[in-house]
């Protein structure tokens, strides 16, 4: 049987229609498969970096605290040392005390008086007497000790005790030069000016007293520092830094005491 034509193409548009069909169906299969594809592959990636991330932070979470356990011990190792110097500068300090006789008399004696007099016997046998049972070189030498604490002090604690040192080996240094006869004492006395220690390392009321009466004042002065050194070692222990204001005043303070220190070489 012969198709006509309208038959024909009726049988066209239909198959025509149908092919359009069936492509727009694969079209929308083949889409929607890719998406859920494209979607289950972004899910696994993402779960795979999300794995990888936990774990690595994980890992920071553990460096982290061992680096703080190390910290901590290190710390606490640190803070041993750091009390262990404290006590050796105090102990040090507490030592000067079997000298001071002999240091609190040169200050009561004025400087004109010590240079006419430096060479008189009864100067020479009273210096004597006040240095009786000391040797100077052994004493110095134990107090010479206290460096190895210097790396565990503050800077502004490390200036202020040698302040200290400074000031009291410079009249150690004078009581005994009073002992030795054949000196050219005036000569020699003149290069020991403890004054401009006095100047760097303390605040004008105290560089007044000493001024005014270097006996009093000298004690004043010697009193103003160890209460600063206490100061400077409660901050240490606590953790307090110094500022930049007062590691600069260290500076100067440590030079002036160098500066006295090395004045009769």
């Amino acid at each position: 049987m012969e198709m006509t034509v309208s038959e024909i193409l009726s049988s066209s548009v239909l198959s025509a229609a149908l092919v359009a069909a069936l492509i727009w169906l694969s079209r929308t299969w083949i889409k929607t498969r890719l998406t859920a594809s494209i979607n289950l592959e972004t899910e696994e990636t993402i779960a795979k970096l999300k794995s990888a991330l936990d774990a690595t932070n994980q890992k920071v979470r553990d460096l982290s605290a061992v680096a703080a356990s190390a910290n901590q011990h290190v710390e606490s190792k640190l803070l041993e040392h750091k009390i262990d110097a404290i006590k050796l500068v105090w102990e040090t300090v507490q030592d000067w005390q079997q000298v001071t006789p002999a240091t609190l008399t040169i200050s009561i004696l004025p400087e004109d008086w010590i240079e006419q007099n430096a060479s008189h016997h009864g100067t020479r046998s009273t210096f004597e007497q006040l240095l009786k049972g000391i040797d100077p070189a052994s004493f110095l030498k134990k107090q010479n000790k206290v460096f190895l604490a210097r790396p565990f002090v503050s800077e502004p604690a490390w200036a202020l005790y040698f302040a200290y040192h400074s000031f009291l080996c410079n009249r150690l240094t004078k009581a005994v030069l009073l002992t030795m006869p054949d000196l050219e004492h005036p000569q020699i006395l003149k290069r020991f000016g403890e004054r401009q220690l006095v100047v760097k390392s303390a605040p004008p009321e105290i560089l007044a007293a000493y001024d005014k009466d270097p006996c009093i004042g000298a004690e004043s002065y010697l009193q103003y520092l160890r209460e600063s050194m206490l100061s400077e070692f409660n901050d240490m222990l606590s953790g307090r830094r110094a500022g930049a204001e007062a590691l600069k005043n260290a500076a100067e303070v440590l030079r002036a005491a160098e500066a006295l220190s090395k004045s009769a070489i």
